[in-house]
């Protein structure tokens, strides 16, 4: 299962119910499959979820949406960060039941391919706490 980069402010907050869209500088193909929650900078996968679906985000958008993002920036703002915003919708978060490291493959920013724990794992944990969690 792939892993979704993400600093651990807004990572907080997603997992905390509170911000439920992600904005990124683009769409994903990822929609309707589970993902890793990862925070950025540690190395921890902290949590479950799905994009629920993804859109290309206007002016009008933004003032609809800002809230669920949980950050306060103008659109003309969210433009300098991102020359095409996409909203990624998320659903079925869910925090890990117990925090692990994964291994952080060198150059990865914004996602992390088929994730796979820092230490010798049995069979089939990582499963379960996917499956219990969703």
């Amino acid at each position: 299962m792939d892993g979704l980069i993400v600093k651990k402010r807004w990572l907080n907050l997603i997992l905390s119910g509170k911000k439920t869209i992600e904005i990124r500088g683009s769409n994903t193909k990822k929609i309707g499959q589970p993902i890793y929650l990862l925070e950025s900078g540690t190395n921890l996968v902290k949590g479950t979820c799905i994009i629920d679906s993804t859109y290309p985000i206007s002016c009008s958008d933004w003032s609809e949406e800002r809230e669920k993002h949980c950050v306060d920036i103008s659109y003309s703002e969210l433009k300098k960060r991102y020359k095409r915003p996409h909203a990624w919708v998320l659903r079925n978060v869910k925090l890990t039941e117990e925090e692990w490291k994964y291994e952080h493959p060198k150059g990865a920013i914004i996602w992390v391919k088929d994730v796979m724990p820092a230490y010798e794992l049995q069979t089939g944990y990582i499963d379960v706490i996917f499956r219990n969690n969703m």
